[in-house]
């Protein structure tokens, strides 16, 4: 009986105070109180709260050129035009459990499609033909660290945020006063309709719980804003780890057989692969901002993407001297693979350094990724990453124009792989921001 009166109790006073501007405006000050109570050169000093570093975040790592690239943003698109590899992505963030908590970690689950084109023929000589298969990551996200050059920047900024909390209180408390005079409008008006006392109930949840996300997601994005127009910092530093699985569902056949005189032979591949991921961010308002990756791969590979099988067309076939007829289905296949046939696992490393100047959207990006086992080619690849912003001022679109070299070490002898390919790719975040 007495768990129950208790709870009774709790539950009156959280829906009272639920009920008006009163807990949002002592939510936002608490959290203000926090970042003010931190001296400059304290290992935890921030210059504005997790949530607001969370929005600032997400304009910083608005880089978005791979499905396995950091989006803080629920859903992100991706495209890669020399593999017409096409991408869609879904974060799920964790669920929060303070006023003012960072993203801790986000688990990702995407679509990603190849769909063979005349580009991807023209380039990659088709070795990526259509497919679907289904990814899923996870990012552990590291503690967001703020540095100084001196107090003052750091009083600077407890300042400027105690205006803006301010300027936010004011406006709460208006939009309340407000909305409380229109209630008693309608109950004092005999031409209006009236509204029910249980219905009353409902139209109060309704905008108090409109007010506290308004407000809750203002006060972050304005401090973020802040932050980035003022550059009151030296440096900011954060990074994030990933694992990455990818599965096929769908994939094409292969008509192969090991020389001019063998029997055609149809092959499935099945070529799933595992990825671990490292990237450091240091953000800094006067030297710009630098992303450095590290990341392993593991692919379950063949013969036939690893440039180990000569391709003809059929009547290239014959005229070199084949002597076997496709089946009735295949007349028409001008994919036909020669030479041995295996599988094998591919591992490979890669490093990549990403590099925008301070107040700039444009960049400059260098990967170099070395393959180990029967696959032991060593590519480079040169790119320059524009990151478009819309009105809102946030990443819209991430435009990479880049040049491959591929086989650097020749250590791959192929007629069908060219050393330089063009090709540019596409990051598209969109829908609701995490924070």
């Amino acid at each position: 009986m007495r768990q129950l009166a208790f709870f009774i109790l709790f539950y009156t006073v959280f829906n009272s105070t639920a009920q008006d501007a009163r807990s949002l405006v002592a939510e936002l000050n608490a959290i203000n109180r926090n970042i003010e109570n931190k001296p400059a050169n304290s290992d935890s000093v921030a210059a504005i709260s997790h949530r607001a570093m969370n929005v600032f975040l997400a304009d910083k790592t608005g880089y978005l050129s791979g499905s396995r690239d950091l989006s803080y943003y629920t859903n992100y698109a991706t495209f890669n035009s020399t593999e017409g590899r096409i991408t869609v992505n879904h974060n799920f963030q964790q669920r929060s459990t303070g006023i003012d908590d960072p993203v801790k970690s986000l688990f990702t689950a995407g679509l990603d499609m190849v769909l063979a084109s005349t580009y991807t023929k023209g380039f990659l000589d088709n070795r990526f033909e259509n497919q679907l298969g289904v990814s899923a990551g996870y990012k552990w996200m590291a503690k967001a660290r703020t540095g100084f050059s001196n107090d003052r920047q750091k009083r600077s900024m407890d300042a400027l945020r105690l205006v803006l909390l301010q300027s936010l209180i004011t406006a709460i408390e208006k939009k309340e006063t407000e909305f409380k005079q229109t209630i008693a409008a309608i109950d004092a008006s005999s031409a209006a309709g009236k509204i029910s006392e249980p219905l009353k109930d409902d139209v109060q949840k309704d905008f108090y719980t409109g007010l506290i996300a308004e407000y809750q997601y203002k006060f972050a994005s304005l401090q973020a804003e802040l932050l980035n127009k003022t550059g009151n910092f030296k440096k900011i530093s954060t990074g994030w780890t990933s694992i990455t699985a990818y599965l096929p569902l769908v994939f094409p056949k292969y008509t192969t057989a090991g020389s001019l005189t063998a029997n055609f032979v149809n092959r499935h591949p099945y070529a799933p692969s595992l990825s671990l991921e490292h990237t450091r961010l240091w953000e800094s308002a006067r030297s710009g901002r630098l992303f450095l990756t590290g990341s392993g791969r593991i692919l379950f590979n063949n013969a036939k993407l690893g440039y180990g099988l000569s391709k003809l067309g059929f009547n290239e076939y014959k005229t070199l001297g084949g002597t076997n007829n496709l089946p009735g289905a295949d007349a028409g296949n001008d994919k036909l693979y020669i030479g041995t046939y295996q599988t094998f696992v591919t591992a490979s490393l890669s490093a990549r350094a990403v590099y925008f100047p301070a107040d700039s959207h444009v960049g400059i990006s260098l990967l170099a990724e070395q393959n180990f086992g029967t696959y032991q080619l060593l590519n480079l690849k040169l790119a320059v990453p524009v990151v478009l912003i819309n009105s809102q001022k946030t990443p819209a679109l991430t435009i990479e124009c880049f040049i491959l070299f591929l086989n650097c070490s020749n250590r791959l002898v192929s007629n069908e792989l060219p050393k330089t390919q063009l090709g540019v790719s596409l990051g598209i975040p969109f829908s609701r921001l995490m924070f």
